[in-house]
């Protein structure tokens, strides 16, 4: 009997682990769950188990104890979410529509609890320009795999802070709350290379 093969490409095969992760991920309800939470105990104790989720899946660029905030280092996808050969000092290689990724997790008071936060920089290279767009994650034109991103490291924060959860009466999270003005955290990492530079500079 001839034998057949199937050839995938790198391409191919980063979609097929996507799909595969988001099976597994954190469900809606879940990820509701986790933005949601409140957190109450020593704030360096919370921030030492934040950071660890975090680096448990990305390297950290920055992490300020004073601040209660870190931001991983900046690393560039395609457009179909496999990791771009390009990167910040190779931006030449970095292809049209990729995405550059920089989460930015803050610890913010909310009265005597705290609350953890994923606001993630988002920018994205554009065939032509010699320095990438900033984009908003909810901008409908970024692909699913980087919202996910931001909702499955939501979700492994809470996890790892499970201890430290204040619920409400009934055992459901308290209703979300504004997070306060001015509260402290590192500045994110969006900046851009100028024209005819090589890439972002690296934050």
């Amino acid at each position: 009997m001839r034998n057949l093969s199937l050839s995938l490409t790198s391409s191919s095969l980063a979609t097929l682990f996507a799909l595969i992760a988001a099976c597994g991920g954190p469900s809606t309800k879940d990820v509701a769950m986790a933005k949601q939470a409140r957190y109450s105990g020593d704030k360096l104790q919370i921030f030492a188990a934040t950071k660890a989720a975090v680096e448990s899946k990305y390297k950290l660029d920055k992490s300020d104890e004073a601040a209660l905030g870190m931001q991983t280092s900046p690393k560039w996808y395609d457009y179909d979410g496999a990791i771009s050969a390009g990167s910040d000092s190779n931006f030449a290689q970095v292809p049209d529509k990729a995405i550059r990724v920089v989460h930015v997790v803050k610890m913010l008071p909310d009265g005597d609890k705290w609350i953890v936060t994923d606001d993630p920089v988002l920018m994205r290279r554009v065939a032509g320009s010699p320095q990438p767009e900033k984009v908003d994650v909810k901008d409908p034109s970024i692909p699913g795999w980087a919202t996910g991103q931001v909702d499955e490291l939501q979700f492994s924060i809470y996890q790892a802070l499970k201890q430290y959860e204040v619920k409400a009466p009934g055992g459901m999270a308290p209703a979300p709350a504004a997070p306060a003005a001015g509260s402290a955290a590192p500045a994110a990492g969006s900046a851009a290379p100028a024209a005819g530079s090589a890439a972002p500079a690296a934050q």
